[in-house]
């Protein structure tokens, strides 16, 4: 069976791909580490090219099993692949008990806008109510706030980060749990975005190597071009040692 790709990133490139990203909510973007997942731009993700991927997982030893030995995943490949930082302050998610009243207010602190109530799923906003929040702010004027910037930039990373990064099987909401941690834009680049990225991967990968499981969520872009890099690197290793 092919595996259900679960993400819910595709509203994000829609809109970078239609509306220039202000160079001033760009260069909080950057300034955050996270500006190598927005260069990435939109990958086409190979359900069949992930399928075959998971079946070949071994969740014992987290690695895969290729015919010419076993391989993985490294924090090396998605620093050097991303630029996600590696070493830093630990991703602790923030599980205490909100409301949906409490979520209103840090999102009307973080983002610059209040969420209905149905937009929300516990702890989970819906993509559509930040997408619709976006497409009112898209163009900020030359003399905007700083603060208007900085919550302009926030919904960007929040995105990349709760629907691409670390994205799960819901496929229309985004995990708030997130949220805290890009709070003060001046220590996100601190944190340990690549292990927490990694990790979420691996555990995805061990859950989909299931049989009774039909999809696959978590940062698939960097399993595919993990696979494409390295068959690159195999076929010049080879070549070389041929020639």
């Amino acid at each position: 069976m092919i595996l259900n790709t679960r993400r819910c990133d595709g509203k994000l490139w829609d809109l970078v791909k239609k509306y220039l990203i202000h160079p001033r909510v760009l260069e909080v973007i950057e300034l955050s580490r996270l500006y190598g997942v927005y260069r990435s731009n939109r990958p086409i993700i190979d359900r069949s090219l992930i399928t075959s991927l998971v079946e070949i997982w071994h969740p014992e030893t987290h690695t895969f099993h290729f015919r010419t030995g076993e391989e993985t995943i490294t924090l090396q490949n998605i620093e050097v692949l991303y630029g996600l930082p590696v070493n830093g302050d630990p991703i602790l998610s923030d599980e205490s008990m909100r409301t949906i009243g409490d979520w209103q207010n840090i999102c009307q602190r973080l983002l610059g806008f209040i969420p209905l109530p149905q937009d929300f799923n516990r702890s989970s906003l819906k993509v559509t109510a930040l997408n619709a929040h976006m497409l009112e702010q898209l163009q900020l004027p030359d003399l905007a706030t700083q603060d208007i910037i900085n919550q302009m930039a926030r919904s960007y990373m929040f995105w990349m980060i709760a629907g691409m990064m670390m994205a799960d099987t819901s496929g229309n909401y985004l995990k708030l749990i997130y949220l805290p941690m890009i709070e003060d834009l001046n220590v996100v680049s601190s944190y340990s975005w690549g292990s927490v990225t990694l990790a979420c991967l691996y555990c995805f990968l061990c859950k989909a190597s299931q049989s009774n499981q039909n999809e696959i969520a978590g940062f698939l872009p960097l399993l595919q071009v993990y696979l494409i890099t390295t068959s690159i690197i195999y076929k010049y290793f080879f070549y070389f040692i041929i020639s």
